[in-house]
């Protein structure tokens, strides 16, 4: 049985190479649970090709800090993290394996080719909320609908803080009225780094093979505009030289390296804080802040056109924005101190205009099986799933309408539901993660010597099992809690 744990810190590796990664800051850097990528799928029928083999991709981390490099303009990635106030920031996503760059997934003009760069291509939205507030930031429909918060629910887990009450639970929730509630539009995030396909990345520098294929031990650099202010508030700006007027989505490097020997991907974006890091990496003169993405462009620039746009944004976009009216620029120079989300998958082999992604993993503080918004899974979240078979099991609500133990999701790939932990389709005695008494550990119904046997079995191991008040360490106080729980016994048995 799995208990329900916050993400816990992966051991740092002092690795030599161009992509090592390094011992690092701990503040800044977002760790999630080693081995929890699972494929949740959004096309219909639930059966989106994958290659042969595929391995859902597994994010690891991801570091955002402040970064100070010696060689800004050779080699900007060859840095450290600094904390306080940066004119640089370092973004690195560090995910399990073999991962290739995104091909297009035929957005624009280009042709459906997600697999161009490699057979494990990664996709997917990391969101920076710069203020560090749920209130100031996202996009609306249909951007909303491939975020993390239409999204996280797929995995039956749910982000801890307010922000989960604006989550996706199931189809019923998603709609393009921003009015109705939940409010998934509402993620907070200003920025995005988005591996979304939407164009062909230009390949700057590869090194291995040089066939233009993403190999174990390579490191490659690539441009394009992976780098994205909030698209919906394009109209209130007044910004020129991105994709369209209004957007703020600059032309930037990523560098992609493989370490064969630790067998990570990560995936690194050095990009300007200020205008004063803006010269560092071009070698010029300091430029003053304007509205032009075709000279220097920093997170500085972007944010002083959303404040001076804020007070103009009426209706929903002023409930987007309408807080960063009046705010300083000079507030928002330290990254490590930025609000973080990301989601991740790969796209199928087949183009599918309905379902653009395959979703694998996400990040970073969550609960899984948390039903109630209360922070934790436990006997209520279980009394949950009890209840909704017991009173839709066999109805219209379920797709199957046979009575037989579990209720099936309606058109299940477009739609999902939370309370479906494991992702098979159906909420069903599978998902249920906690004892309706915690005390039952072999599930037995029953509360006796089997239990006290269990509990000392996996005392002894150091299993989460043991761990009965949740602290991540096995002692004297989880031993006390048990006895608790089974002094108690079980209510109704």
């Amino acid at each position: 049985m799995r208990r329900p744990v916050l993400p816990i810190s992966i051991l740092a590796m002092c690795l030599t190479g161009t992509c090592a990664m390094g011992l690092g800051l701990d503040d800044g850097v977002h760790t999630d649970e080693v081995g929890d990528a699972a494929i949740r799928r959004t096309d219909s029928g639930n059966d989106a090709p994958l290659p042969m083999g595929f391995k859902p991709i597994d994010l690891l981390e991801v570091r955002l800090q402040g970064w100070e490099t010696t060689t800004p303009q050779t080699d900007p990635y060859d840095g450290v993290p600094i904390t306080g106030n940066a004119d640089l920031m370092r973004l690195k996503i560090i995910v399990a394996g073999l991962v290739s760059p995104p091909g297009p997934i035929g957005i624009d003009a280009s042709p459906y080719n997600p697999y161009a760069y490699g057979d494990r291509p990664i996709y997917g939205y990391v969101e920076l909320d710069l203020d560090d507030s749920i209130d100031t930031g996202g996009e609306f429909v249909p951007l909303a609908r491939n975020r993390y918060l239409a999204n996280v629910g797929r995995f039956g887990t749910s982000p801890l803080g307010p922000v989960s009450e604006r989550m996706v639970r199931s189809a019923d929730d998603v709609d393009a009225n921003f009015g109705t509630l939940p409010q998934f539009e509402r993620s907070g995030g200003e920025f995005t780094l988005a591996l979304c396909g939407c164009f062909t990345p230009e390949i700057v520098s590869q090194n291995g093979d040089m066939d233009s294929v993403f190999d174990v031990g390579e490191t490659w650099i690539l441009s394009g505009r992976f780098f994205e202010r909030m698209v919906a508030f394009a109209p209130e700006s007044g910004m020129f030289g991105g994709s369209d007027f209004g957007l703020w989505d600059p032309v930037v490097e990523l560098q992609f390296c493989h370490n064969d020997s630790a067998d990570r991907t990560t995936i690194t974006l050095i990009y300007p804080v200020t205008n004063e890091g803006a010269a560092m990496l071009s070698g010029q003169a300091v430029q003053p802040l304007d509205l032009s993405l075709v000279n220097q462009t920093s997170i500085a620039e972007a944010l002083d056109d959303l404040i001076f746009g804020a007070d103009f944004a009426t209706g929903d976009l002023a409930t987007l924005v309408g807080q960063w009216d009046g705010r300083v620029v000079e507030d928002y120079q330290q990254p490590a101190e930025w609000g973080i989300s990301a989601i991740i998958g790969t796209a199928s082999t087949q183009q599918d205009p309905a379902a653009l992604f395959v979703w694998t993993d996400t990040g970073f503080e969550e609960v899984m099986g948390d039903l109630n918004d209360d922070n934790v899974s436990d006997e209520l979240d279980t009394q949950m799933i009890i209840s909704t078979i017991l009173n839709e099991d066999g109805t219209s609500s379920d797709a199957d309408g046979v009575v037989n133990d579990e209720v099936a999701i309606f058109d299940f790939g477009p739609s999902f539901d939370l309370r479906d932990i494991n992702g098979d389709g159906v909420i069903s005695s599978e998902d249920i993660l906690v004892p309706l008494c915690a005390a039952d550990l072999n599930g037995d119904g029953v509360i006796n010597f089997f239990d006290v046997s269990f509990f000392l079995s996996a005392f002894n191991d150091g299993q989460d099992d043991a761990d009965f008040n949740g602290d991540g360490e096995y002692n004297f106080f989880d031993v006390s809690a048990f006895l608790s729980k089974f002094i108690d016994g079980c209510p109704g048995v």
